[in-house]
Order: structure tokens, then C-alpha cells, then sequence
């Protein structure tokens, strides 16, 4: 699947731990699934721990969930590699 999805609320979780909040989030889907988004709160230790999860709360129905295979965050911005939506 190719193109894009953009959000304004996002989260990364380990376990039953919130380990960061996002505003404005992208997901680009190619040979790859790329988050891209702004940290607005990051919890230093927990973001280091594996397995981590992307998480899009929604209003009606269940939460996207993507497993982070790969994360970078700098000056107030996450990079990531995502595996498979669960």
C-alpha cells in the first residue's frame, strides 16, 4: 500500500507505560511504514525500552497500533520505522 495518513494526537506506549506523546503525526507507507511527528512529552527511559508501540487513539473504535521497529528522536521530533498495523 502506498500514500499517506496525517493525525494530530499520537502516542508511543511499553508495555502499559505512555513513553511519549506526539501532536502533529504523519505515516508514510511505501516499502516501509515511516512515522515522522513532534514529541510534545517524552519519558527518557521508558522510550528507550523495547517493544514499543504507535498508537492513534480514535474516537469511536479500536486504537492504531503499529509495533516501532526503528526510532530516532532529535530537536523535538520523532523518526520512526514501523512493522505491520496489529
Amino acid at each position: 500500500m502506498a500514500g499517506s495518513v496525517t493525525g494530530h494526537k499520537a502516542e508511543l506506549w511499553w508495555a502499559w507505560h505512555q513513553a511519549a506523546t506526539m501532536g502533529d503525526w504523519s505515516l508514510s507507507f511505501g516499502t516501509a511504514t515511516t512515522l515522522t511527528a513532534s514529541i510534545q512529552t517524552v519519558d527518557d527511559y521508558r522510550v528507550s525500552q523495547r517493544p514499543l508501540v504507535f498508537v492513534v487513539p480514535r474516537l469511536q473504535g479500536p486504537a492504531w497500533r503499529w509495533p516501532v521497529e526503528g526510532l530516532q528522536i532529535a530537536d523535538g521530533r520523532v523518526t520512526a520505522t514501523l512493522g505491520p498495523q496489529e
